[in-house]
């Protein structure tokens, strides 16, 4: 009896973590831009896992916003409690450089409709937005009167929940990655700046990971990681995210102790790490995905923690093909789940966003 009641827990969190992840489908978006680099239209699409069909859940085109893009940077939404995020400005208005436009809410369902949350405040043109795990908080970095600073809003009614001051904290170095800790109201974020010959020591001494609450308080800078087997400590560590079991997701870039001649002496590696930072476990993607190549690679965790997908960042300069590849974190299965040409510098031009239920 004991042991038939044990079979049927047993069964029962297997399909529970089926169903976790069963729904999910990853969404990317593709940029368009026209004759002079500006993008004309961007279509959000998601991807089922199981059958690869690709469903588009968002087009600006024919709307009265257009999801604004940087001539070499690019915007890309962020997803969040299942809603979809946007850097957007009206159709037909003009986004000096530096400078930005307004936050908005996208609608996930086809229908392309939006709600504008609230305008961009700071003087620069903002990087990447974040949001928290449940789609009720969203920031972004910026600077103001000389200063940096964080902002952080609430998403239901576009108000300024927090202008935190970080000119101190991040001194010359920049957030190379930053989000907040899934349910919780903890932000992390990675510090990178340049070689210590054109930076200040003490710029460089900041470099590393952080946990910070939303208010600057209670800053904590996270262990260094430690070195594999035949590299030197890791000289930058991105935190990628936060895995339910409470483990971290790094990206890291390590030199070889002893590189033989034509061989890369820079090492890049996806990375589990423990709570505790006592063991890792290496998840990096396969030298055939080309992914490691110079180029930044964005990454984007599956809420059930299942799978990770990975892409090289575009860069409009160059006409190449876009790749998106998918492990499973469980078997450390690996495949191209879609793949964009480039037809040239007007795109079109693919970035991850996340992950929809």
């Amino acid at each position: 009896m004991i042991s038939i009641l044990i079979s049927l827990v047993c069964a029962g969190l297997v399909l529970l973590t089926q169903v976790a992840w069963a729904g999910e489908k990853l969404v990317y978006a593709v940029v368009y831009k026209g004759v002079n680099y500006a993008a004309v239209k961007t279509e959000i699409l998601s991807v089922d896992l199981e059958t690869a069909e690709k469903q588009l859940v968002f087009s600006d085109e024919k709307t009265s916003i257009v999801l604004v893009q940087n001539l070499y940077a690019f915007h890309f939404p962020v997803v969040g409690g299942g809603k979809l995020f946007a850097h957007a400005a009206e159709r037909g208005r003009s986004v000096p450089f530096p400078g930005n436009a307004s936050l908005y809410e996208l609608s996930a369902d086809g229908s392309n409709l939006f709600r504008r949350i609230c305008p961009i405040l700071g003087v620069e043109s903002i990087g990447n937005i974040f949001v928290n795990s449940t789609g009720t908080r969203i920031g972004y970095t910026n600077r103001l009167n000389r200063k940096q600073y964080i902002f952080l809003h609430d998403v239901v009614t576009g108000t300024l929940l927090s202008q935190v001051d970080i000119t101190d904290k991040f001194l010359d170095c920049y957030a190379s990655s930053i989000g907040w800790v899934p349910r919780s109201k903890r932000l992390y974020f990675s510090l990178e700046t340049g070689d210590d010959h054109v930076t200040s020591k003490a710029s460089y001494a900041r470099v590393g990971t952080y946990f910070m609450d939303e208010r600057s308080q209670h800053l904590k800078k996270l262990p260094a990681l430690p070195a594999a087997k035949g590299f030197f400590s890791p000289e930058t560590a991105r935190m990628i995210g936060v895995l339910p079991t409470g483990e971290y997701v790094f990206e890291t870039m390590q030199f070889t102790k002893r590189p033989s001649r034509g061989y890369n002496k820079y090492h890049f590696a996806l990375l589990i790490v423990k709570r505790d930072f006592s063991d890792t476990k290496d998840i990096s993607f396969s030298p055939a995905t080309t992914l490691y190549s110079g180029i930044r690679v964005s990454y984007q965790l599956s809420p059930s923690g299942k799978h990770v997908s990975a892409a090289s960042l575009p860069v409009s300069s160059s006409a190449v093909s876009s790749d998106v590849w998918l492990k499973d974190l469980h078997t450390g299965k690996e495949r191209n789940i879609l793949s964009l040409p480039t037809e040239g510098l007007q795109g079109p031009f693919l970035g991850l966003v996340g992950w929809l239920d």
